[in-house]
């Protein structure tokens, strides 16, 4: 226990009644140390009157004494019989520091209580600002406090003050510069304390402040930060360290009043709505009544128009039973809307109302996949380019179960604001007509057999005169104009023998051009080539067919071409010729085909060269008395193609040309 008592924290004294300290604990020294004593010595006269009055009493006191920044509470017991004092002490400075947070804390909300009292009671925005600024005032403890109002400029007015020198509250401008503590701190957007302006460095104290003496402050924004209605401060003429809990009251008050002016702003905005509505309620009642009037007209016109509406659709579905073609009509994504008898009972074995509301996909049976994949190509066609094809469909019918062929007409069709909502299509049933075709193609192609076969006679008659005739004349000019005349007869003469041909497997409009140039090659060198030359002929050639207009005029510059490079290139006898053709290219171009709506044409290179001693530089090929030259030149620009003579070792003709596929 004496150990005890010797190291106790707390502060242990006995004295005696004449003031003496008899004995100290070590904490106690301290009381000692400040008072100037020792063990033995006499205490302070003040504490020497309480051990005298606790003795003569017999009762114990207590009083509270500061030392060195800490708080003690003295107790003061007597000893009985032995004329002395034992005085405890216990450090209540932490007790002391809660209790005054406690009643600042306590006047705080005293004071936001009766700020949200004023709040109601005040009847204008002003008032309720002027007395907000004077609680703040007190309750901090400062000698100004003020509101500053964010003008559309970027400065602040003074609305609001407490302890401002008359003339200044609702007059003084501050700049929104953030130079200044009121534009810092809507700058900063966080609460703002300043201890000492003499020592601040984020800004300057504006002329306001410093014309009040203002030492320190603490401002917070008003309201929301995107859009804040101003500044709430408090100054004091002393320096002075402001704490959380002065940040967290001013902060609430802030709250406050922002609050109490939206609220102020919101009645006014409804006290004017209020007024613009009961305004815009004798208005409307007035234009309701007109309304009213002219509804009831309305709806004895519209009963009418009604009536004449179910008569026009009455009409429509016995003007499209009345059509002797199927008919229907599609919503954007294939479900019918609707359709006539026809379509209904004879193509889908159906009622109508059995029909309207499903897909086209769901008809299987009647609808082939290749059907389906046709119609649904021309429907996009149409809603997509706005061109309408008309095209051929094979349906199996459900009436007799035979697959028929019909042709497809489709319009677009728009509701009353002008979108396109669907697809109407009418089916003319073509199947008779295309039997009826085939016979009369049949025998058109029986026809054009016949016509290119007695050409080809004919024109193998003119040959035969042509060389008959030759024979009577003796100059050599006059029988090579006609051998090369005759040369030219032939070319076309295996045309129609080609033509007539292909015509075996269906088709007299083409012809195998590589087949062509073979024979006619072989008809030229069997013409020239005579004695002991050694010409030889090499062909490269790709499979191309060719039409009728195209061909005969190749197959003459090809004659030409040929005939020439035999007569005059190989004075030795000598030599090689070669002809190649290739398709080089391909595109689409702006043409129509009744399926497709489009048709593709390929690009063509025609050479023909020889090894031999060239053409002379001195002739002119485009511009020649030469009756072959001048007649390739003729025919290269008939078919739009284009020619070019390649000089060197030996003599080359290009010729580029196009034609549909």
């Amino acid at each position: 226990m004496e150990k005890f008592v010797i190291h106790s924290p707390d502060p242990l004294l006995r004295i005696g009644k004449d003031g003496r300290v008899i004995y100290s604990n070590e904490t106690a020294e301290l009381f000692l140390q400040e008072w100037g004593i020792t063990t033995g010595e006499k205490v302070p006269y003040s504490i020497g009157n309480i051990v005298k009055r606790v003795i003569a009493r017999n009762n114990p006191e207590k009083t509270e004494i500061k030392l060195r920044k800490r708080v003690y509470l003295i107790s003061f017991y007597p000893l009985e019989g032995e004329g002395q004092v034992n005085v405890y002490g216990f450090d209540v400075t932490n007790h002391k520091k809660l209790k005054e947070k406690l009643l600042v804390k306590e006047r705080q909300s005293d004071a936001l209580h009766n700020m949200g009292r004023m709040a109601l009671r005040c009847e204008s925005l002003q008032a309720f600002m002027d007395e907000s600024v004077k609680l703040v005032a007190r309750t901090l403890g400062v000698e100004y406090s003020k509101i500053m109002e964010l003008l559309p400029d970027g400065n602040f007015l003074l609305r609001a003050g407490a302890g401002w020198k008359p003339g200044f509250v609702g007059k003084a401008i501050v700049s929104g510069s953030k130079e200044y503590q009121a534009g810092y701190t809507t700058y900063s957007k966080v609460p703002v304390i300043v201890r000492d302006f003499k020592k601040e460095e984020r800004f300057s104290a504006p002329s306001l402040l410093r014309e009040h003496d203002v030492a320190s402050g603490i401002s917070v924004v008003i309201g929301q930060m995107e859009k804040p209605f101003g500044i709430l401060s408090a100054h004091s003429k002393k320096p002075r360290k402001f704490v959380a809990d002065d940040t967290y009251f001013l902060n609430s008050v802030a709250f406050l009043i922002s609050e109490v002016i939206e609220r102020r702003h919101a009645e006014e905005e409804l006290r004017q709505y209020k007024e613009q509505l009961e305004e815009l309620v004798k208005k409307r009642t007035s234009e309701l009544i007109r309304t009213n009037e002219r509804l009831i007209e309305e709806i004895a016109g519209r009963k009418q128009v009604e009536k004449a509406l179910q008569n026009n659709v009455y009409f429509l579905e016995t003007f499209l039973d009345a059509i002797p073609s199927p008919v229907f009509y599609r919503n954007l994504v294939g479900i019918y809307q609707g359709c006539n008898e026809i379509f209904a009972r004879e193509v889908l074995g159906l009622p109508k109302e059995k029909v309207i509301g499903h897909s086209m996909f769901e008809f299987r049976e009647q609808f082939s996949d290749e059907t389906l994949k046709d119609s649904t190509f021309y429907d996009r066609m149409l809603l997509e380019e706005g061109r309408s094809i008309p095209h051929e469909l094979k349906v199996r019918c459900a009436i007799d179960g035979k697959e028929r062929d019909f042709l497809a007409h489709k319009a677009t069709y728009s509701s009353v604001s002008g979108d396109i909502i669907g697809i109407v299509g009418v089916m003319l049933d073509i199947t008779e007509r295309k039997k009826a075709e085939l016979a009369l193609l049949k025998t058109e192609e029986i026809r054009k057999k016949e016509i290119h076969h007695r050409i080809k006679n004919n024109l193998q008659v003119i040959s035969s005169l042509l060389s008959l005739q030759a024979e009577h004349f003796s100059d050599r000019e006059v029988r090579e104009s006609f051998q090369d005349s005759q040369n030219r007869v032939i070319s076309m003469s295996l045309i129609h023998e080609e033509l007539y041909k292909t015509g075996e497997t269906g088709n007299f409009e083409t012809f195998d051009f590589k087949a062509y140039i073979q024979k006619l090659a072989n008809e030229l060198f069997t013409s020239y080539v005579v004695g002991n030359q050694d010409i030889h002929l090499k062909l490269d050639l790709e499979s191309v067919f060719l039409g009728m207009d195209t061909g005969i005029p190749l197959g003459i510059i090809i004659n030409e071409l040929v005939s020439n490079s035999l007569k005059h290139a190989f004075p030795g006898g000598r030599g090689e010729i070669q002809i190649r053709l290739h398709r080089i290219g391909s595109g689409k171009v702006e043409c129509e085909d009744k399926n497709t709506g489009r048709c593709e044409t390929y690009k063509f290179l025609l050479a023909v060269s020889d090894n031999g001693i060239g053409l002379s530089g001195k002739i002119d090929f485009r511009h020649t008395s030469s009756l072959g030259l001048q007649l390739v030149n003729i025919l290269v620009e008939q078919i739009d193609g284009s020619i070019e003579l390649v000089r060197g070792a030996g003599t080359e003709f290009k010729i580029k040309f196009r034609e549909n596929a």
